[in-house]
């Protein structure tokens, strides 16, 4: 029947079932939404793939042939099978589902996106687990693509074809310093901001920060006397001593800071979630989507 097995467009096996079951190129196409042309190309690739007719023109319609009728019984499980992945994969009921989702994310978005992440899944997921991984940009869109990953979250774009973006949150950048602070309770000028000490956080051994490059715009420097690897280090050294951190609004709450207005132009801080399009129709792949969509809020209540 086939000479070799060459690979098929699992789409001509929908054009095949169609004219088996209708006996009609026009009405298989009506049923496909195809036109009649297309449904003709598509038999004629399947009669190269089998060299066979497979369906004979008759008075009385197309006609399946010898061959057509020896495969149309496993074409039908195939297609059945496909169809049951895909409405497995599509369903996800929230409230009973038990997944882990494993995320990866450096410290500070960690910080800023899982609180609202679990409150959020409390309310409408509670035996959903989640597992947060370090972020390593060299290796985040092979763990993607291999499954190792259900998204990965960060500020930088990853430029790769295979994965698409969403934006999640957007948030003010303040500068923060300790409950009575001499500066606490104040609008900074540049030059309050200027006299006062920093603590600095990097993932990098050295360079300057965001906040560093937009003082060089305007030809200032501040005097960062702490630079530290770990942005969640920064809310603990500020809370203790009399230095100022400039970091996103949500940790400085979290932490009982004064959170005062920069007094220069500064973007806000925007979290990106990535994933890779291999799971753009999974079930719960969609519904986590859906609950990063909602996250831009900040929390306004405990977990649980």
């Amino acid at each position: 029947m086939m000479k070799h097995a060459p690979r098929v467009d699992l789409n001509l096996y929908r054009v095949f079932d169609a004219i088996y079951t209708e006996g009609s190129l026009t009405r298989a196409g009506e049923v496909l939404h195809l036109t009649q042309p297309a449904v003709s190309n598509a038999l004629a690739r399947l009669r190269r793939a089998y060299d066979d007719p497979l369906f004979v023109r008759t008075a009385s319609g197309m006609v399946p042939t010898p061959a057509a009728e020896s495969i149309v019984a496993g074409i039908r499980n195939a297609l059945q099978l496909l169809d049951e992945s895909l409405n497995a994969r599509l369903a996800f009921d929230p409230q009973g589902a038990k997944r882990r989702f494993r995320l990866c994310a450096g410290d500070q978005t960690a910080a800023m996106l899982v609180p609202r992440l679990l409150f959020q899944i409390a309310r409408v997921a509670p035996a959903v687990e989640l597992e947060i991984l370090p972020l390593r940009r060299e290796s985040v869109v092979h763990e993607l693509a291999s499954g190792q990953l259900d998204f990965a979250f960060d500020a930088v774009a990853l430029s790769d074809p295979q994965v698409l973006s969403m934006k999640v949150l957007e948030e003010e950048m303040v500068c923060a310093v300790r409950e009575g602070h001499r500066a606490a309770g104040q609008a900074l000028s540049l030059e309050d901001y200027l006299e006062l000490s920093h603590v600095h956080a990097s993932s990098r051994r050295q360079g300057p920060g965001l906040i560093d490059l937009a003082l060089k715009r305007l030809g200032k420097q501040r005097r960062v006397v702490l630079r530290l690897p770990y942005h969640l280090g920064l809310p603990h050294v500020v809370a203790g001593t009399d230095l100022a951190a400039s970091l996103p609004r949500s940790l400085a709450v979290a932490h009982a800071l004064q959170a005062l207005p920069l007094p220069f132009a500064m973007p806000p801080v925007e979290i990106y979630a990535f994933w890779h399009k291999s799971a753009s129709y999974d079930g719960g792949s969609l519904w986590f989507r859906e609950l990063l969509s909602g996250l831009g809020a900040p929390v306004t209540g405990r977990i649980g």
